[in-house]
């Protein structure tokens, strides 16, 4: 039996939802601002990213300060359209703190919601097999290493149609410079692929 104590521990004061611009993302956004606002908790929109190539290729030859700041900026953007493709353009009237990383999403999300207070809501991605297979698949990262409940969430065809960034990526290539300017820094490197 659940004493006091107990039950004051596993109050649910923070909901970290995953988002991507999917419109399983979507539909996670829209579930996770019901369990907020049910529980009164702070909703938390994350969107964890890592620059084209991967981490490994920015650390042999770093981005210049303009391409980090562009994409940064894309990172956002994919939250602000997420929530807007889920909200509209009213609030869902619960305090909402959106945040981006620059980290793989699993490990991201699950550290972002390591308290006893947190709640970790995401969504089925549409991706095939060979996807999962090279990039892993968070929620399956989630389910396994969260230390709080989560809460996988399926996407409708509404979810789908609201979904405001195409096949849930962000396009964060690097600004295009006009014929006057020049780098500020080492050329990213390609990926190989």
């Amino acid at each position: 039996m659940a004493t006091e104590t107990d039950r004051e521990t596993r109050a649910i004061e923070r909901v970290v939802v995953g988002v991507d611009g999917s419109a399983g993302s979507v539909a996670a956004l829209r579930q996770g601002a019901r369990e907020a606002a049910r529980h009164g908790a702070v909703l938390c929109p994350v969107y964890a990213w890592a620059p084209p190539g991967g981490e490994a290729a920015d650390a042999v030859s770093p981005a210049p300060a303009d391409v980090r700041a562009h994409w940064e900026r894309a990172a956002a953007t994919v939250v602000r359209e997420t929530c807007e493709a889920a909200f509209g353009p009213a609030p869902p009237g619960t305090v909402l703190r959106p945040r981006t990383v620059r980290a793989a999403p699993g490990p991201a999300l699950v550290a972002l919601a390591r308290d006893p207070g947190a709640l970790l809501v995401i969504g089925t991605g549409e991706h095939g097999p060979l996807h999962r297979v090279l990039h892993g698949s968070v929620s399956r990262h989630c389910l396994r290493h969260a230390r709080c409940p989560v809460l996988v969430v399926h996407p409708t065809p509404a979810d789908g149609r609201a979904a405001p960034v195409p096949n849930g990526r962000p396009h964060m290539d690097a600004p295009v410079r006009g014929p006057d300017e020049a780098p500020t820094g080492p050329a990213p490197v390609a990926a190989e692929r």
